[in-house]
């Protein structure tokens, strides 16, 4: 007999929320997935909740009802709950149109490509060995176009960033001495603030550049796979000669100055990516980010199958990860808790379901929105990553027009009936553009890897999360290991 009390569902039918159920390792948990508030879940409310799915007239008694509540998932009055379908399909159109139509839709971010040349010959490379399917380097009068475009379209945005992209982009440093410096310029004129970003193999990186870099205060993201076999195997110079022990003392040297840079390492093949995350720690990066490759759209579509075969150790390294984290905590042994929280997909356990939504994620980035790429010639693309596909050419930095965005208009959180469906289409926005059309051809569906690696991702660090207690979230701010979090009334 069934411990549920049932009432007719043409009578009164519960309703509840949206959300997403699962278990890990014995511990239940549940997900409002409109406002992505999390819960762990004790036996009582676990079984009625897979009760009410297979029948939703059955009634939850008072202390169940008490957890769907403080959970989100029942409010108190019947129409505290959006329900699925048009309703909630047209608050997401209404609430794109009108974060595009703000100072946040304008461009912010301008890449510049200001080297289509590379000294690597990458074997994953999707720029087509750095050359986008042009090559040369960019003139310093381009780069001036680029920041007058950017300050002339940034709107009421007053923090502008230009990144510096290749290819190498080192191999062309005076550009980008010059550039910094008539950046600097153009935003006292304008009342608005230049930052730098530089993403680089570390190969030419020697003193002289460590002080600019460090003198403009730039964020540094190498692109470094970690150990010597899969950095020479798959980063060789263009020569074909090994680069690993070229770049390691350079990547050294870049550390000691920038000790907060990114280690972004590409997994194909066969690379063993707790392999990997383990050297990118002994190298001494604080901030580790491991990104399965992706297909060349310039030049061919590899298979996926052919990109990444080790997508299950991945997630099983995530895991052990997440525990070594927990344990460390719960021994409040901050040193191991801030080693574990080096890898940028655990580190996100600080945040994720912390608190309920600001704003729901509607794009996966800010691409061919607040953020574009310039090529050498001054051509304009949603992202770095499209540099070279004349087929998404938006415009020029010689142009006074706001080029149209096209489909990069769209969220594939509103186009894409997957997304529509997926509990985690507010946290994730659709995935990459490119990434989703080098997949599936389809910038609005997201490859079946990318969803399941992603969902995993996210119920480990809800599982870590929903380990902690408040002691132990005071041990971890104390202890300087994760940033407390501002009080959102501090103005």
């Amino acid at each position: 007999m069934s411990q549920w009390v049932t009432e007719p569902l043409e009578d009164n039918i519960l309703r509840l929320a949206p959300y997403h159920r699962f278990a890990v390792e014995g511990r239940s948990y549940v997900v409002n997935t409109d406002r992505f508030r999390y819960a762990r879940l004790d036996d009582k409310t676990a079984a009625f909740l897979a009760a009410w799915e297979d029948n939703p007239g059955v009634r939850p008694p008072d202390d169940v009802r008490v957890t769907l509540v403080k959970t989100g998932l029942l409010p108190w009055d019947r129409g505290g709950i959006l329900p699925d379908g048009a309703a909630r399909l047209d608050r997401d159109r209404r609430a794109a149109d009108k974060w595009l139509a703000g100072d946040t839709g304008r461009t912010s971010t301008l890449c510049l490509m200001v080297a289509q040349e590379c000294n690597m010959a990458c074997v994953y490379c999707y720029g087509n060995a750095g050359s986008y399917g042009g090559g040369g380097l960019m003139t310093e009068e381009t780069a001036r176009r680029g920041v007058d475009w950017l300050v002339s379209h940034s709107g009421g945005n007053r923090k502008l960033v230009l990144s510096f992209f290749g290819g190498e982009p080192l191999l062309n440093l005076p550009v980008i001495r010059r550039t910094v410096e008539y950046a600097r310029q153009a935003g006292e004129r304008s009342g608005k603030t230049f930052t730098f970003s530089l993403n680089t193999n570390a190969s030419l990186v020697d003193e002289a550049a460590i002080d600019f870099l460090r003198a403009n205060r730039f964020e540094i993201i190498v692109s470094f796979d970690g150990t010597a076999p899969a950095q020479d195997k798959h980063r060789p110079f263009k020569d074909g000669s090994p680069s690993y022990a070229v770049v390691a003392p350079r990547i050294k040297m870049l550390l000691s100055a920038f000790p907060g840079a990114c280690g972004r390492a590409t997994l194909y093949g066969d690379t063993d990516p707790g392999e990997v995350l383990a050297a990118l720690k002994e190298m001494g990066f604080q901030n580790c980010h491991l990104v399965p490759a992706s297909g060349c759209l310039l030049t061919c579509e590899t298979p996926e199958k052919d990109l990444f075969r080790r997508e299950r150790d991945r997630a099983a390294d995530l895991r052990r990860g997440a525990a070594a984290f927990v344990a460390a905590v719960k021994r409040r042994d901050p040193a191991e808790a801030a080693r574990q929280l080096k890898d940028r997909d655990l580190f996100w356990v600080t945040t994720i379901g912390r608190w309920p939504f600001m704003v729901r994620r509607l794009f996966f980035c800010g691409a061919g929105r607040s953020y574009l790429a310039a090529d050498v010639d001054g051509g304009l693309y949603p992202c770095h990553r499209f540099v070279g596909l004349r087929e998404y050419l938006l415009g020029s930095v010689y142009g006074a027009e706001d080029p149209p965005r096209g489909l990069f208009h769209a969220s594939p959180v509103t186009e894409s009936e997957e997304c529509r469906r997926c509990w985690l289409r507010y946290v994730c926005g659709g995935g990459c553009a490119y990434d989703n059309i080098a997949s599936t051809g389809n910038p609005f569906r997201p490859g079946p890897a990318f969803c399941r690696q992603f969902g995993q991702t996210v119920e480990t660090l809800i599982d870590a999360a929903g380990q902690l207690t408040g002691e132990d979230w005071e041990f971890l701010y104390q202890s300087n290991v994760v940033a407390r979090p501002p009080c959102p009334l501090d103005f």
